[in-house]
């Protein structure tokens, strides 16, 4: 998974309500109600596939599927409730949203592998017998999921670059991994037997890895950490570019859902008008929110 600094790096977000940004939040209302949609309907060929060839890996994959149509709801409504407004009992806005939807995810995603492996590792010590009946009908809808996976997660990583957003990274992930599940399962259905138990297992592995690592991100997201210290150093340099800053001390950032909130010192010519300072100190909080990672600076301005 990327991380944080190498996508502020990459300095590609358009800024926030631009008609860039207002196209690329759009497609992601569309790409979250398609992972919806999608994993209802492979989740349902899944089991029915499993039920009639009897493969563990397929019934694993079809569970996979079932908690992939819990996870885009939350994350569907997460986009909708994140783009809301700032109102009276939100003041700054509703930015946790898609964190914690992210989060809860990860739950769902640690309790799920578990059961997965656990199931996978108990049929290891029990008498198993090839794949044979359904064994056609569960390679089809394997392939068509896997298909289906891989075209959704190339589309949210291409509007993830975009929007930088939570719940897209999160069903960029999920998609990716919904693949490369089916792609064992898919072999576990080919060769059988012992095959079959080991897919089940590496399928709940994988779940609970990448699952983990989502949460952990977006766990962070929710306890306020702080940016990476590239981030600290790009927006030390923006306030330093501003005319009449002579000098920065004292800043600290945390993350507000996605988005960053600044406190930052900076030393101004104690010859300067009360006006000329604010002047300055206005023009410096602006150049630091029209930062695509920032969305509140505030500012405390000290005469030297």
């Amino acid at each position: 998974m990327v991380s944080y600094g190498e996508r502020v790096r990459a300095n590609n977000i358009p800024w926030r309500g631009s008609f860039l940004s207002r196209r690329y939040l759009m497609q992601k209302h569309h790409l979250t109600t398609s992972g919806l949609l999608s994993s209802v309907i492979l989740c349902a060929l899944k089991l029915w596939a499993g039920i009639l060839s009897g493969s563990i890996a397929v019934i694993s994959d079809a569970l996979n599927s079932l908690l992939d149509v819990f996870s885009y709801t939350a994350l569907h409504l997460s986009v909708i409730v994140q783009e809301r407004a700032p109102d009276a009992d939100h003041h700054f806005g509703h930015r946790r949203a898609e964190p914690l939807a992210g989060f809860l995810i990860a739950i769902l995603a640690a309790i799920l592998g578990s059961m997965i492996i656990k199931d996978a590792f108990l049929s290891l010590f029990t008498v198993q017998k090839a794949v044979h009946q359904g064994e056609w009908q569960a390679l089809f809808v394997l392939t068509v999921s896997i298909l289906v996976k891989g075209i959704l997660a190339f589309l949210y990583r291409q509007n993830w670059k975009q929007t930088q957003s939570p719940a897209v990274l999160a069903s960029f992930v999920d998609s990716r991994n919904d693949a490369l599940t089916s792609l064992v399962a898919f072999i576990g259905v080919v060769f059988g037997n012992l095959w079959d138990s080991v897919a089940g297992l590496c399928i709940g592995l994988w779940i609970l890895y990448s699952g983990g690592k989502v949460g952990l991100e977006n766990l962070g997201y929710l306890m306020g950490k702080a940016p990476p210290a590239e981030i600290l150093a790009l927006i030390r340099k923006e306030a330093l570019a501003v005319p009449g800053v002579t000098g920065v001390n004292d800043l600290r950032a945390h993350f507000v859902g996605d988005l960053l909130h600044i406190e930052i010192h900076i030393e101004i010519d104690e010859r300067r008008t009360l006006k000329e300072a604010h002047d300055i100190g206005v023009t410096v909080r602006q150049r630091l929110e029209a930062l695509p990672h920032v969305d509140k600076a505030f500012i405390h301005i000290d005469p030297i």
